[in-house]
Formats: structure tokens, C-alpha cells, sequence
């Protein structure tokens, strides 16, 4: 060989092995350097991670009965990397969802920085819609192929990228009913008001998920499913409510609202031993399952988060603390002005020369119990306020809670202690009432009010439970006593509230009925009107507040004795029946005709 062709063989021989060097060091490179970037983006153009949803939580009643379950519904997801025809895909979730077409399309076109490409470009998982129905998603899943098109044709009308993963919905199993206590959730199930927000950490599952990957027409393929986790549901939180006497609150409820037209009302049925809230109902209400359109007033829980003036059911702080210091007792006489008290031009309904301070009660005498409150001290009747639980929260696990209003001595006015005994100047909530009636009813404690009994897992098993919790001891137990037997006699042909009376059963309340505050005067047309009770007397089921504010009635006619009372009546009357309480006083023979020859007390507790 010559010289040249050798020289020639070996340039051949050097270009080659420096080709073939270049190449190995670039696969080298690729293969092991850059390995895991173009690992992630294969992955990222075949895989998916498919989010396996959890099921939140369901709320149930005392007796298990189901408050609030979950609907199924589909969340329609993007993959933005492999979406065709977004222009299409836009005017198709306008046609079915109703939505903004320039919105969604700038949704479902979102681009983003990646850091495993390091460049800018579309989102690989874009929520467009939540809750969509089940039979919408199967409708636009539908045109998502059209049918009967020829491959070219297809491809043009064919939108990629597109799926819908399960998903649900809260329902609330009895529309409006029980919409302040239970609430309701956003977009996301997430619990915004209500025992849907305080124990979002129970209600709230954690959702797993599943690795797969798709062919070219994003179908998966089931033998490469990779790694899975499941879904962890969330617990079942279980109320203190008891759905019987919550549909008989409601129904003598409406039928008030129905008469009196009122501008809101609220009752309150509680356990005085326990504290448990066993029925709660507002006016207004709203329908947890239909959020657009609803007032912001209606979402209002009055039960908490409305104060006002509570008027004559205030009553029960200067009685109680006078009897349970020793000042007086229940027979002791008490000078009340024959009806009008000059100094401070505090008037009574009735003239009275004197009452004894059980009678004080019984005929709701202003006068009367300002000279208690007088003889207790200023100190002291603020002392006894807080110890009924006003000024403060009563810790009730529902958001929003309002203390109401109790001024410290250094602000009242000269005449303060003549206005705020009969429940003026002062302000209350009617769950702050209901629990100071609860103090009255039991003997003396203060109870938190509860509205959860128990969290339990998706298999029943109890994972905690709430005890009744005593704040502390207001009164003595023989005080409790002393102002109970005034209450029974209010609610007796003798005092304030015949029309609260229970047939045959010892009914123990007080009425209040308190004008309203217009423009920063007392209007002589506006009222709110309340009754607040127990029964049976000596040994309560139930302590149960009726609130009802501005009636539209007469004016002699808006008070608490005859627009609160008798829904007291209606109520006990039934829940009493449902419970099956035993009457513990003789039934009038024309109550048992009109019933058909049947009483309350035949009915068993459910």
C-alpha cells in the first residue's frame, strides 16, 4: 500500500473513532447525566397521576338518622400538554356547564413555568369544573369523539387532553331544615359555616391516588398501572339533635311565621343536665344545596349571632341572686309603688303596694325586681350576670358566636340599676338564655351547650366523644328551687303565661317582652316577644326558648304571654308525646276528648 492510501485509511480510522467516541459520550450523557429529566418527561407525555377522591364525612342525628351525605358528581380535569382543539373544547363547556366562554377558554389555555422542562407551556392539570353532574359529564364525554366521522375528519374534530375524575356533593338530606347548624361547604368541600367548618379536620378525608399510563387515544392501560394509594375517608360526626323534635320544632315554627309574619324568630330545645341541643331552628333559613342567591342575612345563625334586648326573662338574675345571698327569701315583701316609681319613672303593667319576691316574679314587676337588684348592689348584680353565663360565649362548637352586651358598673348611668334588671340596657343571646334557664332547671349549673355528641369512622367506631361540661355552680341547689316554683306559678292561671300551660304537665317559664330599639328610641310598635320554659317542672326533659321578633300583631297583642307562649305550649305538647314523658298531673277530661281519647303520655319515646 502507499503512502497516501495509508495516510487516507488512517484519517478514515481517527474521523471514525472520534465519531463513534462523540456519539458514545453523548449517549452517556443522555443515558445516565440527563437521565432522570427525559425519564420525567416521557413519563409526563404517557403517565398520569389519577387522584382517587375520599369520601368526606357524613353528619348524623342523635338516633343515626343521616343529616348530610354525598352525592356522586365528576370534576372535569385538562391536561393542557395534550389538548386539541381548545376553541371546540370552549364552545362545548359553554353549551352543557353554562360557563363564560372567554373565561374558560383562557382557563383551559393557562400556561405555567415547568421545572422539569425549564420552559413555559401549558399546565399539565387544570381543574376546570367541580360537581358536575353525572349526566352532563356523560354528555360532553359524548361529543368529545364525535361518532361517524372518518379518521381525517375525526382527527380534526377528535379534543385529546380532556377527563372527568369522581368526585361529590354535599346534599343536605332535609333541604333548609337544620341549614344554621349543620352549614354547608364551598367549590372545594370544604366546610365554610357550621359544623361543617368547626370539624372540618373529622369531616375531611385525604384522597389517594393511582399512576397510570395511556395509549395515543388516551386510554389506559391497565397492565402498566403503577403505584396506588388509597383514600382515607373522613369520619361521621354524630349531633346532639334529635331530628323528631327538630321536624316538630320546625312545623310549629313555620306555622308562626305564617301568623305573625315576624321580621326573624328562633327556638332553642336543650337538655338542662347535659347541655345537649336537641333541636335549634331560625327564620330566616336557607337550602344548603342551592348556594347562589342566598342573602347574607339568611346564613345569619340568630341563635348565636343576633343579640337583644331580653326584657322580662332577665328577671331571673336579681331573683335568684337576692335568695341565693340571703338578702331575702321567697315570702319576703317588697314595696312596689303602687305601679309607678317616681324618681326613676319606672312603670309596672299592674299597680301593685307591695309583692313578695316570689309574686315579683310571677306578675313581672319592674319596679320589684329594680329594688332587688338595688338591695344586691351594683357588684354584686354584675357578678350574678356573668355567673348566668351573659357577657360571655357559652362555647358552643358553632362558628361566629357573639358574647352580647353587659357593660361594667363604672359605664351605667344613674338609673342603669332600674333598666338593666328588667332586661333593658343589656343585650343576650337566645343560646346564652336558653343556657340560663338550663341553670334554673337542673339546680344551679351552668352547662356548655353541646351540639356534637360523637366523631365515629366509616365503620362505627367511636374515635371521641364529648362529655357534658359544668362551667361552674351559679346558684345553690335550694335556690334553683325557691325561683323554679316561682316559675311554675307564672306559667299557672296566676301568672303572666296561662297560655304556655301544658295539659297534664307542670309547666315552669317566664315571659319577656321587650321593645325594640329604633333610630335610638324605644318604639312603641316594634317588639320581640319571648318565652323560655321547662318541663316537667321538677325534673326537665327539656328546657325550650321561643323567640319572636317584631310580630305583626295588635300591639296589646305582642307580648311574650300570647305570641310566645302558646308555640311553648304547641311544642312542649308534642315533644312530650314523642319522648314519652308520663303526665304528672291530671289530664281535663275535654283535653282527652278533643285527642280522641288518647294523651301525650301514650306515646314512646323513639
Amino acid at each position: 500500500m502507499n503512502r497516501r492510501a495509508r495516510n487516507r485509511a488512517i484519517c478514515a480510522c481517527v474521523v471514525l473513532v472520534c465519531g463513534f467516541t462523540g456519539f458514545s459520550i453523548r449517549l452517556l450523557y443522555l443515558q445516565v447525566t440527563q437521565y432522570d429529566h427525559y425519564a420525567a418527561l416521557a413519563r409526563s407525555k404517557r403517565c398520569d397521576r389519577v387522584v382517587l377522591v375520599s369520601r368526606r364525612g357524613l353528619i348524623l342525628d342523635r338516633t343515626g338518622e343521616v343529616l348530610v351525605t354525598n352525592g356522586p358528581t365528576k370534576r372535569l380535569v385538562i391536561d393542557g400538554t395534550r389538548l386539541t382543539n381548545p376553541e371546540r373544547l370552549a364552545d362545548l363547556l359553554v353549551k352543557h356547564l353554562r360557563l363564560d366562554r372567554t373565561e374558560v377558554f383562557q382557563r383551559i389555555t393557562k400556561t405555567s413555568y415547568s421545572k422539569q422542562t425549564k420552559k413555559t407551556g401549558p399546565q399539565p392539570y387544570i381543574v376546570v369544573q367541580r360537581n358536575v353532574r353525572v349526566g352532563v359529564a356523560e354528555a360532553i364525554q359524548a361529543e368529545l369523539s364525535p361518532a361517524g366521522l372518518d379518521s381525517a375528519e375525526l382527527k380534526k374534530q377528535e379534543i385529546r387532553g380532556v377527563s372527568f375524575e369522581d368526585s361529590a356533593c354535599r346534599i343536605s338530606a332535609n333541604g333548609s331544615v337544620l341549614s344554621h347548624p349543620v352549614g354547608y361547604v364551598n367549590s372545594n368541600n370544604t366546610g365554610v359555616d357550621g359544623i361543617e367548618r368547626v370539624m372540618e379536620a373529622d369531616l375531611r378525608g385525604t384522597d389517594g391516588y393511582r399512576l397510570i399510563e395511556r395509549t395515543r387515544k388516551n386510554e389506559e392501560m391497565v397492565r402498566y398501572r403503577g403505584m396506588e394509594v388509597a383514600p382515607r375517608n373522613g369520619n361521621n360526626v354524630c349531633l346532639t339533635i334529635d331530628m323528631g323534635l327538630q321536624m316538630i320544632v320546625e312545623q310549629e315554627l313555620a306555622a308562626t311565621i305564617k301568623k305573625y309574619d315576624p321580621e326573624g324568630a328562633t327556638v332553642i330545645m336543650m337538655d338542662p343536665k347535659t347541655g345537649h341541643i336537641l333541636a335549634l331552628a331560625n327564620r330566616p333559613d336557607y337550602n344548603p344545596n342551592k348556594q347562589e342567591g342566598v342573602d347574607e342575612k339568611a346564613r345569619l345563625n340568630l341563635a348565636i349571632q343576633a343579640e337583644y334586648e331580653p326584657g322580662s326573662t332577665f328577671k331571673i338574675v336579681s331573683v335568684a341572686g337576692v335568695l341565693n345571698e340571703g338578702i331575702f327569701s321567697p315570702d319576703s315583701r317588697i314595696g312596689c309603688e303602687n305601679g309607678f316609681w317616681a324618681w326613676c319613672k319606672l312603670r309596672d303593667h299592674h299597680a301593685y303596694a307591695e309583692l313578695s319576691v316570689n309574686d315579683v316574679l310571677v306578675h313581672s314587676s319592674n319596679i320589684g325586681v329594680a329594688k332587688l337588684a338595688a338591695r344586691l348592689g351594683d357588684d354584686r348584680f354584675y357578678e350574678y350576670m356573668h355567673r348566668f353565663g351573659f357577657g360571655d360565649q357559652t362555647g358552643i362548637a358553632l362558628p361566629g358566636e357573639i358574647k352580647g352586651t353587659v357593660k361594667p358598673p363604672y359605664l351605667w348611668t344613674s338609673i342603669s340599676m332600674t333598666r338593666m334588671p328588667m332586661g333593658h340596657e343589656v343585650t343576650v343571646t337566645p343560646i346564652q338564655m336558653a343556657a340560663a334557664f338550663s341553670v334554673i332547671a337542673n339546680g344551679g349549673m351552668l352547662m356548655t351547650p353541646l351540639v356534637v355528641q360523637s366523631v365515629t369512622d366509616e365503620h362505627g367506631k367511636v374515635v371521641k366523644s364529648y362529655a357534658p361540661n359544668a362551667v361552674r355552680r351559679v346558684i345553690s341547689t335550694k335556690t334553683a328551687e325557691q325561683v323554679r316554683d316561682a316559675l311554675i306559678e307564672v306559667a299557672s292561671k296566676k301568672g303572666t303565661a296561662k297560655d304556655a300551660q301544658v295539659s297534664g304537665f307542670v309547666v315552669a317559664g317566664k315571659t319577656g317582652t321587650a321593645q325594640k330599639l329604633v333610630g335610638g328610641r324605644y318604639s312603641n310598635e316594634k317588639s320581640v316577644c319571648s318565652f323560655v320554659g321547662f318541663m316537667p317542672a321538677e325534673d326537665p326533659a327539656f328546657v325550650l326558648l321561643v323567640l319572636i321578633d317584631d310580630p305583626k300583631a295588635p300591639r296589646e297583642k305582642s307580648v311574650g304571654g300570647l305570641v310566645a307562649g302558646p308555640v311553648f305550649s304547641r311544642i312542649s305538647e308534642r315533644a312530650a308525646a314523642y319522648l314519652g314523658l308520663q303526665p304528672t298531673e291530671p289530664v281535663p277530661a275535654e283535653t282527652i276528648i278533643a285527642k280522641g281519647g288518647k294523651t301525650g303520655g301514650n306515646v314512646r319515646r323513639r
